[in-house]
C-alpha cells in the first residue's frame, strides 16, 4: 500500500429531534459526540421560517464551543432569548415553533 495514501475514517451519523424541551438536544449531541459520532443531523431544524439561522447557530455553538455550562457572556446581542449566546443561552430556550405547537395542541 502506498504510504502517501491517507487512511479513511468511518463517518458515523447520529440523528436528534430539534428544539427539545430545556435544550436537551445539545446535551444529547455532546453525548453522541463523546461516543464517537462524527456528524449529527438535527431533524426539522431547518423548515424555512425566520428561526432557521438563529437555531442553526444556537445548535452549532452549543455543541462545538467549550464554554461554561453555568455562565456564558459571549455575544450579548440576542441573549435575552438565548438564540445567539450570552447569559440566557444556558437557560432553557422556548422557540416560536415550540410555542406555536403548544398552542395548537
Amino acid at each position: 500500500q502506498n504510504q502517501n495514501q491517507s487512511q479513511s475514517s468511518p463517518i458515523i451519523i447520529g440523528a436528534l429531534s430539534s428544539m427539545q424541551q430545556e435544550n436537551k438536544e445539545l446535551e444529547a449531541a455532546k453525548e453522541l459526540k463523546s461516543k464517537g459520532v462524527t456528524s449529527i443531523l438535527m431533524m426539522d431544524a431547518i423548515v424555512g421560517d425566520n428561526e432557521d439561522v438563529a437555531y442553526a447557530t444556537f445548535v452549532v455553538n452549543g455543541v462545538t464551543k467549550k464554554k461554561s455550562s453555568t455562565f456564558n457572556m459571549s455575544g450579548l446581542t440576542g441573549s435575552t432569548n438565548g438564540h445567539f449566546g450570552g447569559v440566557a443561552s444556558t437557560i432553557s430556550t422556548m422557540w416560536e415553533r415550540q410555542k406555536k405547537a403548544a398552542i395548537a395542541r
